[in-house]
């Protein structure tokens, strides 16, 4: 019988999850036999990557050689690539090696054939984050039906959960290693549909570890004034660690001792839960900050109440998260599995992705009815970012006398939050100087969390040059409309309707074509991974 796949492939922590036979989603154990798996990779000789568990452990004796939280990476135009035994390595490329790990142990483990899946992405996701995404996957040599945005695939489980008769609205707050999320969405019957979503992909556990371990470091060094481990990166990486670990503890104990050593000198600190909100204030402020924007966004869309408040992500467990939000909407959250609530969401939707209702239950191998139910489902999300073209500011006196130095803005066409499908419709941009036969027509996205004209406020994703304009005295217009499938995908249609000139492209996004997928895809073929 076939299988339907999910993949939650996380900034700190992956994993797998399908459908099974009583049409039940459930998870695929690790090669450390866990339900999820570290998003790390050791790279111990060239070629030779160790992901999960081990590899983590390795960070403390080489962290030069250790791969962590590049997901945060992902379409970002200005990251650098990670080098390992002089070789240089994409975000796409070390995703793709996660990926590879939980494809091989679903294979020797259980014996699951995992070539199809449904990849999650943070709802803040723009077209060339999640772009880069369906890229890691096909260079893990995947068929990627779809990446879905994480609070969605949440609330898909949470229906599944409570088999809810009637109209309900969520508002999910996904809380991970490396990013947050927090959506507004409303669950009826057959449909998820997503209200609006904003986000923070630079928010997550790993900051919260982050503090701690400055504050760890701080208060030795206060000891120790002569001794600075913080160039050490052994010492680092080993106290980030335990920065890690006593956030755990400190989730289910209201205090904990902390040993630290370094040059036969050490410092013991004691961190309480009570210190430990106080000193991570700045980083839930950050987040009810995502959060108020979210629930503003959605008054202005008529929704101002919540049925349930729901948190996902395994930084949901810290008691100072969950009391900041029950204080803020004076109910108290609900967990539902937060560390595989969203790979099993996405196995869920990955029926629909596949099959249909009339022939799900016989390809699945489960009944009839619960087949047709699951492959009924219907996901209905927004614009994740604003969206616009870079064109020269009309306000500026140079426009006239001097376009090349004029003040350049971006020209939002798509907004986010707006429901998918959106089409912006025919928007009229014009030409620069007298006689131009050709623009390049380059399409920007929203990078902040406000809605801003300025070039700095916005992050270039691709282009397309629309040629054979006839010649026009400067200021002859043409037409760009920006589309944008349920799924996603940009398309761009630049026109000048004198002549007819067109271009109309789906952006290829990161400087990537398909000849350097391929030579990716065959590069990390050649890697022997083991967890």
């Amino acid at each position: 019988m076939e299988k339907t796949f999910g993949i939650d492939l996380g900034t700190t922590h992956s994993c797998l999850s399908y459908v099974d036979v009583s049409g039940k989603p459930v998870m695929v154990a690790t090669a450390a036999g866990q339900d999820t798996m570290p998003s790390v990779i050791y790279f111990e000789r060239p070629e030779q990557a160790t992901v999960g568990v081990t590899a983590k452990n390795a960070a403390v004796l080489a962290p030069h050689l250790v791969a962590k939280l590049f997901k945060r990476d992902m379409g970002e135009p200005d990251h650098k690539p990670r080098v390992y035994h002089d070789r240089e390595y994409q975000p796409e490329e070390l995703s793709a090696l996660v990926l590879r790990e939980l494809v091989r142990a679903a294979r020797e483990g259980a014996g699951l054939d995992v070539r199809e899946a449904v990849i999650t992405v943070p709802a803040d996701f723009g077209v060339a984050a999640r772009a880069a995404t369906l890229r890691a996957g096909e260079i893990a040599g995947l068929t990627v039906l779809d990446v879905l945005a994480e609070p969605v695939a949440a609330a898909l489980y949470y229906q599944e959960l409570e088999a809810l008769a009637g109209a309900r609205t969520l508002l999910v707050c996904d809380l991970g290693g490396g990013t947050f999320d927090t959506s507004v969405l409303t669950v009826s019957g057959d449909e998820v549909t997503t209200v609006c979503t904003e986000g923070d992909t630079a928010l997550g556990g790993a900051d919260w570890d982050t503090a701690i371990a400055d504050h760890l470091v701080a208060e030795f060094t206060a000891r120790h004034p002569r001794l600075d481990p913080t160039a050490d990166a052994l010492f680092q990486d080993e106290l980030i660690g335990l920065a890690e670990e006593t956030k755990i503890a400190l989730s289910g104990r209201d205090s904990r001792s902390v040993t630290l050593r370094f040059r036969g000198a050490s410092a013991t600190v004691e961190l309480t839960r009570a210190g430990l909100a106080k000193l991570t204030e700045p980083l839930l402020e950050r987040m009810m900050a995502v959060v108020e924007r979210a629930v503003t966004e959605a008054a202005a869309k008529g929704v101002t109440s919540f049925d349930e408040v729901l948190l996902v992500g395994g930084m949901s467990r810290t008691p100072a998260v969950r009391e900041r939000l029950a204080k803020r909407f004076d109910t108290a959250p609900r967990m539902i599995e937060p560390d595989l609530a969203v790979a099993k969401g996405a196995a869920l939707y990955a029926v629909t992705k596949r099959f249909d209702s009339a022939t799900a239950g016989e390809r699945l191998g489960i009944s009839a009815e619960r087949a047709a139910g699951l492959a009924a489902k219907k996901v209905r999300t927004v614009v994740p970012r604003s969206f616009g073209v870079k064109a020269i500011d009309a306000r500026d006196p140079l426009a006239l006398t001097d376009p090349l130095r004029a003040r350049q803005m971006i020209v939002h066409l798509l907004h986010a939050n707006t429901a998918l499908p959106a089409d912006s419709g025919p928007f009229p941009f014009s030409t620069s100087i007298r006689n131009q036969r050709m623009v390049e027509v380059e399409v920007w996205e929203q990078v902040g969390p406000e809605l801003s004209e300025a070039v700095e406020d916005n992050a270039r994703v691709g282009s397309g040059l629309l040629t054979r304009l006839p010649a026009r005295p400067a200021g002859a217009t043409f037409d760009v409309t920006f589309a944008m499938s349920e799924t996603g995908t940009l398309t761009v249609t630049a026109v000048e309707p004198d002549s007819g000139a067109r271009v109309q492209f789906e952006l290829r996004l990161g400087g990537w074509d398909q000849s350097a997928v391929d030579k990716a895809r065959a590069g990390i073929a050649r890697h022997e991974v083991s967890g």
